[in-house]
């Protein structure tokens, strides 16, 4: 698909600038509607309406975390989900993108774990009967190229995108931003650190895609 290295250079930034006021409003509705949303590589599981035995792939697949490559601070070996307004435009990587297009990155402290924990369950046997249409809850942990055992800890910046359209203070009809824990709005609009790789290296819009998932 896209770059990962291109992806994960959205983490390696440094200070952000005073958050532009026009668009600060964008940033903090993203930021308290993404989990509304879906992960973009979570599958939900299918309705039991096909006249065969269920198969595995009928009960969805979860998300999983990802490393960034990023090596400075604030973002250096985060964990993090990516959420998306629209996943399937978002993994269609072609079609123009809509007013209102918003991704959120959430990201994590990244804890060395002794030991995975046990892989999420099929759905219940009640949820398949009924035809939940949820994904299985997200896998939390991965191991790196270099075998360390790695799952989330403590929660850490959003880091956003959304596209406004031809308005002041725009990227090409996009804005950014990021989003402390606590909910504070710490950058918005043209942000110079983030704008330094999306304006280079994006390759459909100001958008990269997902790198391949980590082994686990």
């Amino acid at each position: 698909m896209h770059s990962v290295v291109a992806l994960t250079l959205l983490f390696a930034t440094t200070a952000y600038a005073e958050p532009d006021a026009r668009h600060v409003d964008a940033i903090r509705t993203a930021a308290t509607a993404y989990k509304q949303w879906h992960r973009v590589d979570e599958r939900p599981n299918l309705a039991p309406i096909l006249c065969r035995s269920p198969l595995p792939a009928d009960y969805g697949a979860p998300s999983h975390v990802r490393m960034s490559a990023a090596a400075d601070a604030p973002h250096g070996r985060k964990l993090y989900y990516l959420w998306a307004s629209d996943k399937n435009l978002y993994l269609d990587g072609k079609s123009e993108l809509p007013v209102g297009f918003t991704i959120v990155k959430e990201s994590f402290d990244a804890v060395a774990s002794k030991a995975p924990p046990a892989a999420p369950s099929p759905a219940p046997d009640e949820q398949r009967e009924l035809g939940n249409l949820g994904a299985p809850p997200p896998i939390d942990w991965m191991i790196t190229s270099k075998g360390e055992r790695l799952t989330t800890g403590k929660r850490k910046d959003l880091y956003v995108m959304t596209k406004v359209g031809d308005q002041p203070g725009s990227d090409a009809g996009w804005i950014y931003g990021t989003v402390a824990p606590d909910g504070t709005v710490t950058s918005a609009g043209r942000v110079a650190n983030c704008m330094g790789c999306h304006v280079e290296s994006a390759t459909h819009e100001r958008l990269f895609g997902l790198p391949a998932a980590p082994k686990s």
